[in-house]
């Protein structure tokens, strides 16, 4: 099987740094032109299922490789956000100030955090596991569409790495990585790739907070 791991394309809140999590935030202009870029990669890709996070800014997305491949958006719940609690709505800024101990160790030790009302990254990790049991067998290629800590995560589980290398890896918005592989072991072809973002969209530097 053939995982092409897509994040969302940008919503106001990463052009902000404020923390998004489970708030249904839309795709803001750029983030459509990187949805619209992203399905032009997918023209000629034997894409044979398109699976998203219920979230609108990766249907959104999704929907990009769709009209592009014909193939319809499947959501599965698994692929949700990562549920950043307390701190969702809240700046990069806002949440240094408030919860300096917490943000520091988010910054250092990710997989020791536990934010109040949100979920550790081991949580995240075991349902993600769940949503790829789903898929397991499945032959040729499939289009992911999810958010950026879910790829760091779905990457570090399928690679059998610990959640400690969570800030190793990242991931910038519309952008697409491909793990080829089986049941038994993946391997990363590439990560990140924003090569087919036009008009000024590729090269763009985000912060990966």
């Amino acid at each position: 099987m053939d995982i092409y791991l897509v994040r969302h394309g940008e919503t106001q809140w990463n052009k902000e740094e404020v923390f998004r999590g489970r708030k249904d935030i839309p795709l803001n202009e750029t983030g459509r032109r990187q949805a619209e870029q992203g399905g032009a990669y997918f023209r000629g890709i034997p894409v044979k299922r398109i699976i998203s996070s219920p979230l609108a800014r990766a249907v959104e997305t999704a929907a990009g490789i769709s009209a592009a491949t014909g193939v319809p958006v499947e959501r599965m719940e698994e692929l949700t956000d990562i549920n950043f609690g307390i701190w969702e709505g809240l700046s990069l800024k806002e949440v240094e100030e408030r919860y300096p101990a917490a943000f520091a160790l988010w910054g250092t030790s990710p997989e020791k955090l536990r934010i109040a009302d949100g979920e550790t990254l081991a949580e995240v990790r075991e349902r993600i596991s769940r949503g790829l049991t789903r898929l397991a067998g499945l032959a040729g290629a499939v289009a992911i569409v999810t958010h950026r800590a879910i790829c760091k995560i779905l990457v570090l589980s399928l690679l059998h790495m610990g959640n400690e290398h969570f800030w190793a890896i990242k991931y910038d918005p519309g952008s697409i990585t491909l793990l080829e592989g089986d049941d038994a072991r993946c391997t990363l072809i590439f990560s990140n790739d924003t090569c087919h973002q036009r008009d000024g969209l590729q090269g763009a530097r985000y912060r990966d907070f």
